[in-house]
């Protein structure tokens, strides 16, 4: 298991539909992707063992925050990777359940 991080408004929609759609100029249709797209955010252990602290969490998602344009309020996701985005940012994973919203 695995923490991914994703900007978005609607988080518990995000869960329960449990796909993204990928649209890029370039294609005149939507590509349906088989999970979320986010980022790789921690390990498990480094939550559950408390190797990362809350503020050290918090500090780490508003740079994340600062440095790339999605909108959205920042949503830490547990889940597992399947596979890299393949519009080259970021990962694609399935979400199982919301850890934390910020």
């Amino acid at each position: 298991m695995k923490y991914f991080l994703r900007f978005t408004d609607t988080p518990n929609e995000d869960l329960e539909r449990g796909i993204s759609l990928l649209d890029l100029p370039s294609l005149e249709t939507l590509i349906v992707l088989p999970g979320l797209c986010g980022y790789s955010f921690c390990e498990e252990e480094e939550i559950e063992h408390n190797i990362l602290s809350d503020k050290e969490i918090e500090k780490d998602v508003r740079m994340y925050q600062k440095n790339v344009w999605y909108s959205g309020t920042p949503v830490l996701f547990k889940g597992e990777y399947i596979k890299q985005n393949p519009n080259s940012e970021g990962v694609i994973f399935k979400a199982l359940e919301i850890y934390k919203q910020f």
